[in-house]
């Protein structure tokens, strides 16, 4: 195959995506999830069965007062419910523990009901944000520093910067699905989504490595071939097992998503997870490697 035949469909491909990505992210935004806004916690212990979460959400919402809340398993028996209302009144709560008798059987005395803080929802955010600077950095500086060897004519900084806006790329487009799946279904950035994302920076990262990893092999091993050459003769090579690993985490996330469908926080999880992954083997086999090369023949005219 020649991946660098079509290289400008690609770029543009990728334009398109991100624009359209940005638009979403700064028409609609992000809905934060309790846990960056803040909110109530409630955490019961059932006696003999835990209903199925299904169940308690249809409970849930028959009570007029929360608008929003998140339901997370604990233990064998255990449920915490995080609701999106920081003040819950004595007759709210009283609501809550009235629909939840309907679920199932459970103490009353084990029930407790804490305040999440805006600050530590503050906290959170700016977190978040220096892990993935941190991350996007660490990964820039660890392929200047893997490629400092590699043999001309691209130097380590520019496979580093190449695979830094490849991430870039790859996380921009999960989080513009997010927004505009926060418009139509109220879709949350949650904890578990910035596991996805940060998941998504690793994994994607891996096969943008091997690639260039080959490419340097290449050079070495072939050097009278041109850089162009080299690249496509390396994605040729490369590209069966990125396929290949990719479906292979794709398919396990597809169970995920069946199975736990009614697990709010596990199906954003594992749907970010799944586009950030199809995202980042597009951008590791037809974006990283031919904007070396795009980026090496614009040295040469200028």
């Amino acid at each position: 195959m020649d991946f660098l035949k079509y290289s400008k469909i690609y770029f543009t491909i990728a334009i398109v995506l991100v624009l359209a990505s940005l638009f979403s992210l700064f028409y609609f935004g992000l809905k934060l999830g309790i846990d960056f806004e803040g909110g109530s916690s409630l955490s019961i212990e059932y006696i003999e069965e835990r209903p199925d979460v299904s169940e308690i959400r249809q409970a849930l919402s028959q009570v007029e007062d929360i608008s929003s809340f998140e339901i997370q398993p604990a233990g064998n028996l255990g449920v915490i419910i995080k609701i999106g209302k920081k003040d819950i009144s004595t007759e709210t709560y009283e609501k809550i523990i009235a629909e939840l008798k309907q679920t199932g059987v459970f103490e009353e005395s084990s029930t407790g009901i804490e305040t999440i803080s805006p600050l530590v929802g503050k906290e959170i955010k700016q977190k978040t944000i220096i892990v993935v600077v941190v991350s996007l950095l660490a990964m820039l500086l660890y392929i200047a520093f893997a490629f400092r060897n590699v043999s001309k004519p691209v130097t380590s900084f520019q496979y580093g910067f190449s695979s830094t806006l490849m991430l870039f790329h790859d996380i921009i487009i999960p989080l513009g699905v997010l927004a505009y799946l926060g418009y139509l279904y109220g879709a949350q950035l949650t904890i578990p989504v910035i596991t996805a994302l940060l998941t998504i920076v690793g994994y994607c990262i891996n096969n943008t490595v091997v690639v260039f990893d080959r490419i340097r092999e290449n050079l070495i091993k072939n050097r009278g071939m041109k850089y162009e050459e080299i690249v496509n003769k390396s994605l040729n090579e490369t590209f069966t097992r990125c396929v290949n690993t990719s479906l292979t985490v794709l398919f396990a996330l597809s169970a995920l998503y069946y199975f736990f469908a009614n697990e709010e926080s596990l199906k954003y999880f594992t749907l970010i997870a799944g586009i950030g992954i199809f995202i980042g083997l597009f951008s590791s086999v037809f974006l990283a490697s031919p904007l070396l090369v795009y980026w090496l023949n614009y040295n040469r005219k200028k």
